[in-house]
């Protein structure tokens, strides 16, 4: 339960201390722009082969859930199978909440607003705020981060999340304040899934396959 607490703790403290810095600049929709256009100027064709590499590990996401379930499955391990569950119902949540937010807010990708301005890598579909890869990566990590409160995967885990983040700025696919309100919203999220589970896994017990099953299948 300390272990716990204390790793809480430490992820809303390195939060907070990422996004203190950026919440004077981010005021404003030109500072927004400024630093997109200060980040296509230094772009390179290697750094842009590492960015979208970087940007599509996205996919791990979902196979994080679905690995520890399968594996708390295969070895009978309960902890492995309610880290699966964590890591899943976030995931899934993260998505809704993010293209709710998306649909709702409706704000338009940079290079479409500034199209003088401002030029892709590449271009994508849908709207800008929040970053759907921002957020489900933070969603994964903030999760595996509460479940294995180790420096070996929450350091690793939150370094990803980040370098996802900033790749969709290198990109040129998303504004600064969309990535980080997609990392808030991955953090709060994850935070809100563990509370709820570890609650309901003191009450009751961990939750029945039946109720992971459509989880699975949703993935």
């Amino acid at each position: 339960m300390i272990a716990n607490q204390s790793i809480k703790l430490r992820l809303l403290v390195w939060l907070a201390a990422m996004l203190t810095p950026f919440f004077s600049v981010l005021s404003a929709q030109d500072a927004d722009v400024l630093i997109l256009e200060t980040l296509q100027e230094h772009r390179t064709p290697a750094m842009d082969g590492v960015m979208k590499w970087t940007a599509n590990s996205l996919y791990i996401s979902p196979a994080v859930p679905l690995g520890l379930m399968a594996t708390g499955w295969a070895t009978d391990n309960n902890e492995t199978l309610h880290a699966g569950y964590i890591t899943g119902i976030s995931f899934l949540a993260t998505f809704a909440i993010t293209e709710g937010l998306k649909f709702t807010v409706q704000r338009p990708r940079p290079y479409k607003a500034y199209p003088d301005r401002l030029h892709p890598v590449r271009t994508t579909l849908g709207y800008s705020f929040p970053s759907g890869h921002t957020s489900l990566c933070f969603a994964t990590a903030v999760s595996l981060s509460l479940c294995y409160p180790e420096w070996y995967v929450v350091v690793p885990s939150l370094l990803w999340a980040s370098g996802v983040g900033f790749s969709r700025l290198y990109l040129g696919v998303h504004y600064p304040s969309d990535v980080i309100a997609g990392a808030v919203v991955g953090t709060l999220t994850a935070l809100l899934a563990y509370r709820l589970f570890e609650k309901q896994n003191k009450d009751s017990g961990l939750p029945s396959p039946a109720f992971v099953v459509p989880v699975s299948i949703a993935f």
